[in-house]
């Protein structure tokens, strides 16, 4: 069985250098050693299968983002379990292009309650499950004449949209144990090895013990 070291997240608002950012970490990480599975996001994925909660044939936003919720859970739940197939001395990390509490973003409380005690889940427990969550401050909170939906057919916030996102997420995640920021900066290098930064201070951590 494979020895899982970390399983980190990595969230925020539309245009935060998300997918660059987790691209980063797995070169930094394989070159360190570690063997890095990624579990993509699953609304981009979701919206780009025809499933979306705006435009025609749209479905409810509480009906969309439970079906996000529950991919997010069954594919960590692989995951987790696809780690008894690699060899002992395979030391894992698991990247989270977001994770499970995001949807409480875009639910609001009553209906992210309604949908945790339907799914029989409770928040705390989702919050243990990562070991690390690096929100990725969206650009357009800073730099908004940067901000673009352009390059993302499943973008379709503008930068004030993106900006309510991107706080609503920091509140649904302000509880988690080791919940970092990567502020924007005017050079996405610096904002990528803020990142790495947090999670070469994570395993340092999980090392020792």
């Amino acid at each position: 069985m494979g020895n899982l070291i970390a399983k980190i997240a990595l969230t925020g608002g539309p245009c935060a250098g998300k997918t660059t950012t987790i691209s980063r970490i797995e070169e930094h990480l394989t070159e360190m050693g570690y063997h890095v599975l990624i579990v993509n996001e699953c609304a981009t994925e979701t919206i780009k299968n025809g499933i979306r909660p705006f435009g025609r044939n749209a479905v409810s936003v509480y009906d969309f983002e439970n079906e996000i919720l529950n991919l997010q859970l069954f594919k960590e739940k692989r995951f987790d379990d696809f780690i008894k197939v690699y060899d002992d001395s395979v030391k894992i990390v698991i990247l989270c292009d977001r994770g499970s509490v995001d949807v409480r973003a875009y639910l609001g409380e009553d209906n992210y309650l309604k949908m945790l005690q339907e799914n029989h889940l409770k928040n705390e427990d989702l919050l243990k499950e990562y070991d690390l969550v690096i929100h990725m401050i969206t650009v357009a909170a800073d730099m908004e004449n940067r901000y673009s939906n352009s390059n993302n057919k499943a973008r379709f916030e503008d930068s004030l949209e993106a900006i309510g996102v991107d706080n609503n997420i920091k509140i649904a995640w302000k509880n988690h144990h080791n919940f970092k920021i990567a502020p924007v900066c005017e050079v996405l290098e610096d904002k990528i090895q803020i990142a790495i930064g947090y999670v070469d201070e994570l395993l340092k951590e999980k090392e020792s013990l």
